[in-house]
């Protein structure tokens, strides 16, 4: 019985449905004419069950393509199609509704044969129902070599489909179908394929995303031309209609050679992602994988030549810029890393045949010098180092080059440098930091690092010395001398090559004497010929770091603290400005300190004393008045506070701040000599309110009047005068038994030291003082009389042969004294007052040619003060005696005590009488006074 056309094809579908393969075998073998290629394989795609494994009829597919298939002597198997009439046969085959060979997932009719489209279709078919890649694989394999379209599509789609849900991470559950992965585009592509190696969960070892970058990402770059076309080819057929877009004329996009560079692109991104969120991580990339030519694509690619190798070199070098890239986006500055960074620029390099970076050893470190021009500095831009251009084409800090990898080495040199100086700073920063920073913030950070040091690095001096010479190098590191390179130039890009090697050199020394380390500092700045910096440099600088310990002292004691650490400082450099001012007043300074410092001194608010406020006040002579305050009997060591008086005025705390480098103008001495009698003035007072009048007593007579008498006093000079008008006014008793009547003559000396240098505005109230201690004496001279009187009238009751009828009670023992009172108990020619007035007169003239002309305001005034003439005689003959005048003078006419001394107020006296007979003693007819009559 001879088939019809459609009981064979029926024939077919029904062993197809079976999976009859042997059977197809023989029916497609005799029906040749009727069972051709395209048909045979619809009926496949349409009805072989896709659980079939592929291997069963691979061989069949093999022969059917190549026409090798034969008539075996079998009888053809019964079918049911056979016991169909023609018309029943027709209707059902008009029924099947076979598959096509075309898709959308399909390249265009004519550019591969039926038979491939029939594989790629028959692959999306048992995907879909199975699930089950291997048996693609098994289906596939046999083929890749007859078609290049299906070679590309199974390693670039199947291949790393199969590894990742098979082999690579076959406990994980699968992600996307075949139809679903394969539409995967760009960055999305990428970050699938390497997800399993960026969990943890997953990953096996620090070698799962190197080994997922060569074995799944390489060959999915494998089909990327393909899938550009087959965009383009579905975009064409979608839109035939359409007009295509106007690109804006003003910004032209940048061209790109082929879908393989951009898809490689997304790789470096991610690559650039990863360091920014796990740098180990992205370094260990670089490690593992050598970039677009280290590709596994597991047999398949035998023999064929592809577009990707053919741009590989292109490949690489982006691949090294994104490479290059990662280390301006890690935040870490570890030792670790930095070690990471230098593996990396020797992969770089190798892979792009470019020069071996500098190592990080110590005498790498210290011997490197870079030689890159200045005009690739001049092309760098800020911009450039932003995370978003890291990746462009054009930038010339991440495009591998030679220039490119010298500057990451400089960076990274200086890196290194500041790890090994304990001051990490992170690989961007530093760019940052030299490349584009202004002076002022190289200046910030260049005290902060030297800051750091300090806390760590503390009188450590060899440490320092290294640590002086790694921070030049750190200011310039091209090929000439950075010692010798005063500014910068516009190749030294050191981090710190806007500060010039003067200011370097002074920040160090500043940082040599804060650590304590001035041994180092006197021989590097001080011994050597050729001096780092010039020597007023250095004495500004050392000078300014002992002023600022001594500011920040707690404590005057020049052997301990801040004040010790600036002696030590002013200690260590004397001896190489020994005609320096500023040096000596410095010292003049702690020495006033240091001797502050045994007092207790609380200032306001309850606030102790501190060194600093010496500098800052106003007026340092004031603290030595508080010292007086707060110190009880601290008035008697008065040498020692006129000297911490000298050292002020020494230090010249009692000018502006500036003259510690200028000289003003005044003279010293003069200062000196006025601040002892404000010194000796506060001592007085402070004696007084202690109640020990002897002391301020001799101050006013041993200290103050030899002061005033040794040196010219300023006439508007009211600090002697004062001081011994307060000690005259005030009245407490004797700690040394003096009587009362010696109590008031000196007193009254030193109401007569007042009246000679107080101003006239002033006199009426010290004479107002005087005549108070002038009554109390006269009250004491009658009592004293009066007691002489009966003593005496009780030893006329004693004479011989009188009888004792009266009891007499006795007088205490008193010190001989004068007995004569003739000078104050005569009655005199003439009235007091013209007397007392002409005594002024006279007085003015001849009595003190010593005293300042002062004496001749007293005298007016005397004359134009109305008073008693009882009054006037006795504060004439008192008041105007000379201040430590003679004291070997007698009074005339009276008789001298029993131990020889004379009163002073019968020499004043004397002196009145003597002044009356050569001044106005002729109109009296008065005999003139001899000269050896007065002695």
């Amino acid at each position: 019985m001879v088939s019809s056309t459609a009981h064979v094809i029926l024939d077919a579908v029904q062993l197809a449905s079976e999976a009859e393969v042997k059977g197809l075998r023989q029916l497609t073998a005799r029906h040749p004419d009727i069972l051709k290629l395209e048909l045979t394989l619809r009926i496949l795609l349409t009805y072989l069950p896709e659980s079939l494994d592929p291997s069963l009829y691979t061989g069949f597919l093999s022969d059917l393509v190549g026409g090798n298939l034969n008539v075996l002597d079998e009888e053809e198997p019964g079918l049911e199609a056979n016991n169909l009439s023609e018309t029943e046969a027709r209707h059902r085959v008009r029924s099947l509704h076979l598959l096509q060979l075309n898709g959308p997932e399909l390249p265009p009719e004519g550019s591969v044969d039926e038979f491939t489209r029939f594989l790629l279709l028959r692959s999306h078919r048992i995907d879909e129902e199975t699930g089950s890649l291997p048996l693609l694989q098994n289906l596939l394999k046999p083929f890749l070599e007859r078609s290049d379209y299906l070679r590309t599509w199974a390693i670039s789609t199947l291949l790393p489909l199969l590894r990742l849900d098979y082999e690579y991470y076959p406990q994980r559950t699968p992600l996307y179908s075949l139809r679903a992965f394969e539409k995967l585009e760009g960055n999305n592509a990428v970050y699938t394929l390497l997800s399993g190696a960026a969990q943890s969960k997953y990953g096996q070892s620090s070698s799962d995303i190197g080994r997922d970058l060569r074995g799944l990402v390489g060959p999915w770059m494998y089909g990327a031309n393909s899938r550009k076309r087959r965009k383009l080819n579905t975009d064409t057929q979608s839109g035939n209609n359409k007009v295509p877009p106007l690109k804006h004329q003003s910004s032209p996009e940048p061209e790109q050679s082929d879908q393989s560079d951009q898809a490689w692109s997304h790789v470096n991104t991610w690559l650039l992602e990863l360091s920014v969120k796990d740098f180990k991580q992205a370094v260990s990339v670089v490690e593992q994988w050598e970039g677009p030519k280290d590709v596994d694509y597991g047999g398949w690619d035998v023999g064929v030549q592809t577009d990707n190798e053919l741009d590989s070199q292109k490949a690489t070098v982006w691949y090294g810029q994104a490479e290059l890239a990662i280390l301006y986006c890690t935040s870490d500055a570890s030792s670790q890393t930095f070690e990471s960074m230098h593996l990396v620029l020797e992969r770089i390099a190798q892979s792009l045949d470019l020069p071996k970076p500098p190592g990080l050893t110590g005498n790498d470190i210290a011997s490197y010098r870079h030689s890159i021009p200045a005009d690739y500095f001049e092309c760098l831009s800020r911009s450039h180092l932003l995370y978003e251009n890291l990746l462009v084409v054009s930038n010339p800090i991440t495009t591998p080059s030679r220039e490119s990898l010298k500057l990451a080495s400089l960076l990274l040199i200086s890196a290194a440098t500041l790890q090994s100086i304990q001051y990490p700073m992170t690989f961007k920063k530093i760019a940052n930091l030299s490349l584009f920073e202004t002076k002022l913030e190289q200046q910030t950070e260049l005290g902060k690092l030297l800051h750091s040091v300090q806390t760590t690095q503390m009188r450590d001096e060899k440490r320092w010395k290294e640590i002086r010479s790694q921070l030049l190098s750190l200011r310039c590191r091209n090929s000439t001398n950075a010692e010798t390179t005063g500014f910068h130039s516009s190749s030294c890009r050191g981090i710190f090559y806007q500060v010039n090697s003067i200011e370097l050199e002074v920040e160090v020394l500043k940082a040599f004497l804060d650590a304590g380390c001035n041994k180092l500092a006197v021989e590097t700045y001080c011994t050597p010929q050729q001096h780092p910096l010039p020597m007023d440099t250095v004495e500004k600088v050392a000078l300014e770091a002992a002023l600022v310990s001594y500011d920040n002292a707690s404590n005057g004691n020049r052997n301990r603290g801040g004040v010790k650490r600036a002696s030590d400082i002013l200690t260590a450099f004397q001896k190489y400005f020994p005609k320096s001012k500023a040096f000596t007043k410095a010292s003049a300074l702690l020495s006033a300190t240091h001797s502050l410092s045994f007092y207790s001194l609380i200032l306001q608010h309850g606030v102790p004393f501190q060194p600093v406020n010496i500098r800052v006040h106003p007026n340092p002579i004031s603290l030595i008045g508080k010292v007086l305050d707060q110190n009880s009997k601290s008035y008697t060591k008065l040498e020692d506070l006129i000297e911490i008086g000298r050292n002020f005025v020494k230090a010249g705390l009692l000018r502006p701040a500036e003259a510690y480098y200028e000289e003003q103008s005044g003279s010293t001495e003069r200062q000196i000599a006025l601040i002892e009698r404000q010194i000796i003035a506060m001592a007085i007072n402070a004696a007084l309110a202690e109640g020990d009048f002897d002391t301020a007593y001799s101050y006013v007579v041993n200290r103050l009047s030899q002061l005033g008498a040794g040196s010219s006093v300023d006439p508007d000079d009211d600090i002697t005068w004062k001081a011994a008008y307060q000690a005259g006014r005030a009245e407490l008793r004797s700690t040394s038994g003096a009587s009362e009547l010696r109590r008031l003559e000196q007193r009254m000396e030193l109401l007569s030291q007042a009246l000679l240098l107080a101003p006239v505005s002033e006199i009426q109230d010290i004479l107002s003082t005087w005549r108070s201690c002038e009554e109390e004496m006269n009250v004491l001279l009658t009592k004293e009389t009066e007691a002489e009187q009966r003593w005496d009238d009780r030893g006329d009751h004693k004479l011989p042969g009188r009888y004792m009828t009266d009891e007499f009670s006795p007088e205490p023992q008193r010190p001989p004294r004068e007995s004569t009172r003739n000078a104050m108990n005569e009655e005199a020619p003439m009235g007091l007052f013209d007397v007392a007035r002409g005594a002024a007169s006279a007085l003015s003239k001849t009595a003190f040619p010593l005293r300042s002309p002062h004496s001749a305001k007293v005298a007016k005034l005397m004359q134009s003060n109305i008073i008693s003439e009882k009054s006037m005689n006795s504060s004439t003959s008192s008041l105007l005696q000379p201040f430590g005048g003679s004291q070997h003078e007698a009074t005339p006419g009276g008789s001298e005590s029993g131990d020889g001394r004379v009163r002073k107020r019968d020499v004043v006296s004397n002196m009145v009488t003597g002044g009356l007979a050569s001044g106005i003693g002729w109109v009296l007819g008065a005999p003139p006074v001899r000269q050896d009559q007065q002695h």
